[in-house]
């Protein structure tokens, strides 16, 4: 291990102390939790955020199983500088949307989102999982976490361009956000279809929880009901490969998540 290794590794670190501090708060508030504070009509239920708790303990193990050598190769080129960089990205997004700042929030997610997916690509491309402490403190929080920023940005971007009003959502609101639970929806059936038979389930069950989210949180009927369906879609379609596989079939399909 050379001394510029080690000192990735005790930035990773240093930010995920940073990154924890940073955003502790928000895991714990009973407001609308760290995907801010603006209201719309694809707003989620605060428990949604509670994901953020898991993350952070699966980020927590990465920090510390890092520094195995079993990781080393992972985390030191399948990770890299990334997990730097996307944690003071994250950092900075949660800090703009507590102080009001969506527009501005809503870049730095999506830059979040793209460094978070190099992480996600990379370790699922080139460092195969072989043990279960990597798929548990290498791949998992990663797909958690890929699943989480986008599930978050669809959030951050109807906080951008709408608003709620005292007599509900209009026509045009409804099929607005009934767009956006459908692109989250599809994304996440993109990664369980990404790679066959090797599809990432966990971020599909952070989007598919997502939606029940916004089921919960949402009372007109049209959202309502829509975000229900789409989260039974996309809860069961994970189950989909382990179908076709009793049934001895393969599926063929290969699509890429839609964001990342």
């Amino acid at each position: 291990m050379t001394k510029l290794h080690i000192f990735q590794k005790v930035a990773n670190v240093i930010v995920y102390l940073f990154f924890l501090s940073a955003t502790v708060y928000t895991v714990v508030s009973p407001a609308n939790g760290d995907i801010g504070e603006g209201h719309t009509y694809i707003t989620p239920s605060f428990w949604i955020s509670y994901v953020w708790t898991l993350i952070h303990i699966l980020l927590g193990g990465f920090v510390i199983y890092q520094w195995f050598e079993p990781a080393h190769d992972a985390a030191i080129h399948g990770v890299g500088w990334h997990f730097v960089i996307s944690v003071l990205l994250s950092s900075a997004w949660l800090g703009l949307l507590k102080s009001g700042h969506e527009l501005i929030g809503f870049i730095f997610v999506l830059l979040t989102a793209s460094s978070v997916s190099y992480v996600f690509y990379n370790l699922e491309k080139n460092y195969d999982a072989t043990t279960i402490y990597e798929k548990l403190f290498v791949h998992a929080p990663f797909s958690l976490w890929h699943g989480w920023i986008v599930f978050s940005a669809v959030i951050n971007f109807f906080q951008v361009v709408s608003h709620t009003n005292e007599d509900g959502p209009g026509v045009w609101s409804r099929i607005f956000v009934i767009l956006g639970l459908f692109f989250l929806s599809s994304t996440a059936v993109g990664y369980v279809e990404y790679k066959k038979k090797k599809g990432d389930v966990t971020g599909a069950l952070v989007i598919g929880l997502g939606l029940l989210a916004v089921f919960t949180n949402q009372q007109d009927p049209w959202i309502h009901w829509f975000a229900l369906a789409f989260a039974i879609i996309t809860l069961i379609y994970p189950a989909r490969p382990f179908v076709f596989k009793l049934v001895g079939r393969d599926s063929t399909a290969e699509n890429a998540p839609l964001l990342g």
